[in-house]
């Protein structure tokens, strides 16, 4: 009788992790941070790298942060677009920090001499930040 006992309360925990194992968890989803602002030299020197420092909110709260930068070069083109993340789900509790980008960098190949064409992409339909810099 105590055997069956004991299975029948293991059977029950065991349900019960499962299920409370199962409940809906938070997730994560991508979006397109708006740049506010952009930094980048007027002239750099061939053989360096042209540095971007990128300004502006990640996002509302501190479920945001920062993902990645797609990068997308074709002749002396650079075409960036900041990636954010951010928490999704229900019953969520989000840190009341707002996040910055704060001057965070990304370096760029100059590999020949001539004028470069810096876009960053922000959200909405033809939305750039255009910056020229001359390889020297």
């Amino acid at each position: 009788m105590k055997t069956i006992k004991w299975i029948l309360l293991i059977f029950v925990l065991l349900f019960c992790w499962i299920a409370c194992t199962n409940e809906k968890t938070s997730q994560t989803e991508e979006y397109v941070i708006k740049v506010d602002s952009v930094q980048v030299a007027e002239t750099v020197t061939h053989g360096s790298k042209i540095v971007v420092e990128f300004y502006g909110i990640i996002g509302p709260n501190g479920c945001s942060s920062f993902s990645r930068f797609i990068t997308i070069s074709q002749n002396k083109t650079h075409n960036i677009t900041v990636i954010g993340k951010r928490n999704v789900g229900e019953n969520l509790m989000c840190p009341e920090n707002l996040p910055i980008l704060n001057g965070m960098k990304l370096e760029l190949v100059a590999d020949s001499v001539g004028i470069y064409t810096v876009e960053i992409v922000n959200p909405g339909i033809h939305n750039l930040i255009t910056k020229k810099v001359t390889v020297q």
